[in-house]
């Protein structure tokens, strides 16, 4: 039982000898034990190292048994501290082991996750385990709960301390609601961009984890990969920054131009069309996705470029931004 705590099983023997009786003679210890004579003499200083017994003053050296219970209780103590001791080295070797994982076999590197719930189930996990940071490049398809809600990073990240980056394909601002969403995302504190191509679909959760889709142009998000820490993770990380770095910033419009004494605030919906303005939006694109007719959406843009005296669309932006219209 005491080999637990270091004690081999002749160490034990002559323990339990000396715990039920008198200070015994090393002598008197082999004639009750099975330990050898020879090495009697090393088990009880082991013994007497532990803390178990102690030599009686006097001739010849006699050992008696120490309190068992306080003395045992150090041993555990020991123990306990040697696990955390290991504990501790087992973390600091998972850490690394992630870290380096040149010599896992490729299959622990990357997970196939099949089926749409399965598929939306791991993008929900993977926005709501993240520490520090997400990053995420927008494209369709979208893959849906069993609910048929979408899954979004405003539904599953609570912790606004985590950065999140996230670009989107310019086209996506063709789609019903898009600007909106996007506008409440850049007040909720996401920096988003807009790119006018994306390669593809993809999450990438802090540095050690990343999404996506097993098909080069999926039709339906049915399919995808789950990365972690290797060579193709630092490779879409690297392909992420490098778009970010490309990409143009969301245009949200202020309410307010430079000097509002002098020149009256914008509306709503002047707001947003010289947001989507600013995105290279068709007439047709901006009434779609503000729900009002095409010829409002014209009449309401050359009232624009007068009240700045543009010549053109592009003078018409130029001299938004002089008036920091941009927030």
């Amino acid at each position: 039982m005491l080999e637990v705590l270091g004690v081999d099983h002749w160490g034990e023997e002559a323990y339990l000898a000396l715990v039920g009786g008198s200070p015994l003679t090393e002598n008197e210890l082999a004639t009750l034990t099975t330990v050898e004579p020879d090495v009697l003499g090393k088990v009880l200083q082991r013994l007497e190292d532990r803390g178990l017994i102690s030599r009686v003053p006097g001739q010849p050296v006699r050992y008696a048994a120490l309190p068992p219970e306080p003395a045992i209780e150090v041993l555990l103590l020991a123990r306990e501290r040697d696990i955390e001791r290991v504990r501790a080295l087992a973390q600091h070797l998972g850490e690394r082991h992630r870290r380096e994982p040149s010599g896992r076999d490729a299959a622990e590197l990357v997970e196939v996750i099949s089926g749409p719930d399965a598929v939306a189930r791991c993008g929900r996990q993977l926005l709501r385990r993240a520490k520090d940071a997400i990053r995420g490049i927008d494209a369709p398809p979208y893959s849906h709960t069993n609910e048929g809600g979408r899954i979004s990073s405003a539904a599953n990240i609570t912790d606004r301390d985590i950065r999140r980056r996230f670009i989107h394909e310019r086209g996506m601002l063709r789609m019903d609601g898009k600007a909106e969403l996007l506008e409440h995302g850049v007040a909720d504190g996401e920096e988003v961009r807009i790119f006018p191509n994306v390669p593809m679909k993809m999450i990438l959760s802090d540095d050690d984890l990343g999404l996506i889709p097993l098909r080069a142009t999926p039709r339906v998000l049915d399919s995808c990969i789950l990365v972690h820490p290797s060579s193709l993770l630092d490779a879409l990380s690297t392909l992420f920054e490098m778009l970010w770095a490309q990409a143009q910033p969301f245009a949200v419009v202020s309410a307010l131009s430079e000097e509002p004494g002098d020149d009256p605030p914008l509306s709503d919906v002047e707001r947003r069309i010289v947001s989507l303005l600013a995105h290279g939006l068709s007439d047709e694109a901006i009434a779609r996705q503000l729900g009002i007719g095409y010829r409002t959406v014209q009449r309401r843009i050359q009232e624009l470029m007068a009240r700045l005296s543009a010549t053109s669309r592009f003078q018409a932006g130029v001299l938004a931004a002089r008036r920091r219209w941009w927030s």
